[in-house]
């Protein structure tokens, strides 16, 4: 008989008043959480911002932030912020990364022509930058000429992507380290 240990997570409500994130975080770590995902929604909190106050105001707790739309960063700029949190807490990061809601998206004038083009291009530079390669790359969406981050994180953080679709999951396969579930997480989209 094989053991696999069980990983168990909490999920940082997304309208959880700002003042009451370092307790929260505080108490899931207390509680054993393996994991504390933080939610970037439109027009809450920021992703980056909340995971930052989590990994500071714990000590071991693996937090993910997801998920990140593409459409709404520019890569360069996004793996900066992600490897400085990861620099500073190696190892408990992960990275979530995906589409976006459509009517955000639209609502911010970032959905893009070809949403999926711009997913895996998005991914597969946030991933070598993340692990310390120079990118160049003359997307349909992304552009970047010679761009390497300057401390890469020793410890990459892992980028999962948060999509649905069968071409999204494709994506997901090629660039991706693993996948993130939308809910409601039916039996069939599940499978």
């Amino acid at each position: 008989m094989t053991v696999t240990s069980l990983t168990v997570g909490a999920l940082l409500p997304r309208d959880l008043p700002a003042a009451d994130l370092p307790a929260f975080v505080r108490d899931a770590e207390a509680l054993g959480f393996d994991e504390l995902w933080v939610v970037e929604d439109c027009f809450f909190r920021g992703g980056v911002a909340q995971a930052a106050v989590a990994l500071a105001t714990t000590s071991r707790i693996r937090v993910g932030v997801g998920i990140l739309p593409a459409a709404a960063r520019n890569v360069a700029f996004e793996a900066l912020e992600l490897a400085t949190l990861a620099e500073l807490f190696p190892g408990r990061l992960v990275a979530g990364v995906g589409h976006g809601m459509p009517a955000w998206m639209r609502q911010v004038g970032a959905w893009p022509a070809s949403p999926l083009t711009l997913l895996e291009e998005h991914l597969a530079a946030l991933r070598s930058l993340l692990h310390g390669e120079e990118v160049t790359t003359d997307g349909q969406h992304v552009r970047l000429d010679r761009v390497r981050l300057e401390a890469p994180p020793a410890v990459p953080p892992p980028v999962l992507a948060g999509v649905r679709g069968p071409r999204s999951l494709a994506v997901a396969g090629r660039h991706a380290d693993g996948v993130v579930l939308a809910e409601p997480g039916t039996t069939a989209y599940v499978r």
